[in-house]
């Protein structure tokens, strides 16, 4: 950048948000590494959790989509997962035709390990931080992962589409 030139808040905020990204996933792949499990599996087991705690729990074919991988390979993953006891596949109770997952207990327990001091690391963070400071925080992260979420749909599609 030139000398004298300064960044806008929104520049400073990309490059947090990148290093935020990076952070998480190096957090990821030691945990991965230390619990003998793929770095695909911890990605898969925090959606898992996530749309089962926000009462939309997902498919395998959801899972798929989110994660970028075909239906054959999120089987090869829900199999592996589902042998160590993290998931479960259970029939929706609206619809007998879908398949849902659901965490199993091994996987809550790992899920514990992994976000409870994470989450200790996090509130001691920002718990100086304002109601009214972390509605703005909240705010804007979940525009950021809007952002990241339309920016990976534009990836996933077809060139010339």
């Amino acid at each position: 950048m030139p000398e004298g030139k300064s960044r806008s808040v929104q520049d400073e905020l990309v490059d947090l948000v990148q290093m935020l990204v990076a952070e998480g996933q190096r957090i990821a792949h030691v945990f991965a590494q230390r619990h003998g499990v793929h770095g695909t599996d911890i990605e898969a087991l925090v959606r898992i959790l996530v749309a089962g705690e926000r009462g939309q729990p997902l498919t395998a074919g959801q899972l798929a989509a989110e994660l970028g991988l075909t239906t054959g390979s999120v089987t090869t993953l829900l199999d592996r997962l589902e042998r160590a006891g993290h998931v479960r596949r259970e029939r929706d109770p609206a619809d007998r035709r879908r398949v849902i997952l659901r965490y199993g207990e091994p996987g809550r327990e790992l899920a514990g390990q992994f976000f409870g001091p994470l989450g200790v690391h996090h509130r001691s963070a920002t718990g100086d931080f304002t109601p009214t400071e972390l509605e703005v925080v909240r705010r804007y992260l979940a525009a950021t992962i809007e952002a990241f979420g339309s920016y990976r749909t534009e990836l996933t599609r077809e060139p010339g589409t």
